[in-house]
């Protein structure tokens, strides 16, 4: 799950250096849909001829004979639209924030997305009304590297004060551990400066060290937090067995979990005023000495794209890149993109963050 340590100058000209992919899409996700609602705009041009001619009977026809010629117009259009309506409406994503909204999604136009976009599950919705708007594979389950972080960081926020200090203590840590922050037996660091090392720089270690920190109970206990909360949010496909995300058949999830736990931990300012850092200073106390080390985020985005406000990447050897992009807007209309498996996640949130922008700020 090594992820670079780059300075965001060093992440600019390396992200001006590599191509997009070639704006060729694929409809077929959304073929129905378009189909759908080319019938549903026929149906509305027939549904006013029918007007316009029952307004001429009105004046043609006794009312005797209009009657029953109105409530046999009348039936048959009710069945063809109730038809039609069934098939426009486009599905809606009803994660935990969201699935008291009743909302429908609105159709949308033929979506092409290249077909040169490697990751094996996208997810994208508008946060607000819950509308997909992009899907593939989004309930099949995948290892998700670091994007576990985000879970282990909601069930730290909310049993502990940013100001709490924890003690360090190395165990349950594997021994091959790579990308590490390195803290020592006994150091003293505070909750905030330990998530920002989970967060910005997705230091492996951090996330072991607050496990293990966890007061009811320790580092088996905070597992079993993770998944408890897991399923309080009815992330129905996932399970979690480390807090950091190492590759592990037992440490999976899906991309439209992923979208679930998204939209919670954006509601945690402790969380998102952390993600949205390019760059900071962490502190901690060794043996009595105060140490502070410079760290940097690990989002190539960060810089690139003005709308962009967090949130987490990923990546292992099994897992491949792994991103999720969060971004508000103008308008203030939310998107989030999800992409699990990917040969380039960077490039291909931008694709999928371009493609759509438009579309949430109609």
């Amino acid at each position: 799950m090594t992820e670079q340590e780059k300075k965001p100058s060093e992440m600019k000209q390396e992200r001006k250096d590599r191509p997009l992919p070639e704006e060729r899409y694929d409809s077929k996700l959304f073929k129905q849909a378009y189909k759908a609602a080319k019938e549903a705009k026929e149906l509305e041009k027939k549904r006013k001829k029918r007007k316009s001619l029952l307004r001429l009977l009105l004046f043609l026809v006794s009312p005797g004979l209009l009657i029953p010629l109105v409530l046999l117009i009348l039936s048959l259009s009710s069945k063809k639209t109730q038809y039609i309506e069934a098939q426009k409406t486009t599905q809606r994503f009803r994660g935990e924030v969201i699935e008291q909204s009743n909302l429908n999604a609105p159709v949308l136009e033929d979506i092409k997305i290249s077909s040169e976009v490697s990751a094996k599950s996208i997810f994208v919705f508008d946060p607000d009304s819950g509308s997909i708007l992009y899907d593939k594979d989004s309930q099949e389950e995948r290892y998700i590297a670091s994007l576990t972080k985000i879970l282990s960081a909601i069930v730290v926020v909310e049993n502990y004060k940013m100001d709490d200090v924890i003690t360090v203590t190395l165990d349950n840590i594997p021994e091959d551990l790579d990308w590490r922050l390195k803290l020592k037996e006994g150091d003293r660091i505070s909750i905030e400066n330990i998530l920002k090392a989970m967060l910005i720089s997705s230091y492996n270690d951090a996330a072991y060290i607050v496990a293990n920190a966890y007061p009811y109970g320790g580092y088996d206990s905070f597992i079993k937090a993770m998944n408890s909360k897991a399923k309080k949010l009815r992330m129905t496909n996932s399970n979690f067995s480390n807090p950091a995300g190492l590759d592990d058949e037992a440490n999976y999830s899906t991309a439209r979990d992923i979208a679930t736990l998204v939209s919670v931990a954006k509601r945690y300012s402790q969380i998102t005023d952390i993600v949205q850092l390019g760059e900071d200073t962490i502190y901690w106390n060794s043996n009595g000495k105060l140490l502070s080390k410079k760290i940097y985020t690990t989002n190539q985005l960060y810089g690139m794209n003005q709308y962009l406000k967090g949130f987490k990447t990923g990546v292992t050897k099994l897992a491949k890149e792994c991103f999720v992009g969060y971004f508000i807007y103008s308008n203030g209309k939310e998107l989030v993109t999800v992409v699990l498996g990917s040969d380039d996640r960077f490039v291909e949130t931008e694709l999928l963050e371009s493609y759509f922008r438009n579309r949430i700020l109609r």
